[in-house]
């Protein structure tokens, strides 16, 4: 695909210099991490407050804590579900669902296990670290349950999130699903991601190599990607996005 040529002039804004990238991009591709959902009152992982700064995160974190400690394990990842269902999208997970209704093609990636993005409205959503908000047997591979007590009803094992931990492969098909959206997207934009957790970060240097143009959006500097952005916006993703999509909106208006 022969990738969307837009010259932004030097005097623009970085805000007028993304809004002009959407408005021309065909295809784009969002990818997001924790940074987005922090305003929705989600602890990211690298924070004081962090998820990995909690002894009990690291110790159940591996697929085999669950066989070392059923009952810790489920009690931990329990208390993490409930934290995310009280949750609500904030105004950047709207902003991107609306991206995706205004521009159709745009497909959103994210490291997030929250659920916030579908829930606010986005369409067949790229979870690549999978859901907190979904459930597994691995013995038996029951996906439906229910899960009375965190167990299977199909064979009595102990249930455990669909969330991709230590030790274990991204789900393959999710995860080729986002390599081809890179490689045929005009436009790669990063959101409130490090992007330094492979293969997952891998993925805007694909979109790079293939000729897309690349903005990223982050509270803190991205030195291994803000040099080759063709825009860099720092700042909180549900203040910055909302005014990205006032200005998609008023320019197609």
């Amino acid at each position: 695909m022969t990738p969307v040529t837009t010259d932004i002039p030097s005097s623009a804004s970085p805000i007028h210099a993304a809004i002009e990238l959407l408005c021309n991009a065909r295809r784009i591709v969002v990818f997001s991490g924790a940074g987005l959902s922090r305003a929705s009152g989600i602890p990211t992982y690298r924070d004081a407050d962090g998820l990995w700064k909690s002894q009990n995160a690291l110790q159940f974190s591996h697929a085999e804590d669950l066989q070392r400690d059923p009952s810790g394990f489920t009690k931990f990842w329990a208390q993490r579900l409930s934290t995310i269902e009280s949750a609500q999208p904030n105004a950047g997970h709207a902003a991107l669902a609306l991206l995706q209704r205004l521009r159709p093609a745009t497909r959103l990636v994210t490291q997030n296990v929250d659920g916030l993005l579908t829930l606010a409205g986005g369409q067949d959503v790229l979870e690549l670290h999978g859901s907190l908000r979904r459930w597994r047997c691995d013995r038996c591979g029951n996906r439906s349950g229910p899960w009375p007590f965190h167990r299977c009803l199909r064979c009595g094992a102990h249930a455990r999130p669909d969330v991709v931990m230590f030790g274990e492969m991204l789900n393959a098909g999710v995860l080729l699903d986002a390599q081809v959206a890179a490689q045929e997207c005009d436009l790669f934009m990063v959101v409130g991601s490090t992007t330094i957790v492979y293969p997952a970060a891998e993925l805007p240097q694909t979109a790079l190599a293939h000729g897309a143009r690349l903005i990223t959006l982050n509270l803190e500097p991205l030195p291994h990607l803000d040099d080759a952005a063709a825009v860099v916006l720092r700042g909180a993703s549900e203040d910055l996005l909302p005014q990205l999509l006032a200005g998609l909106s008023g320019q197609r208006a």
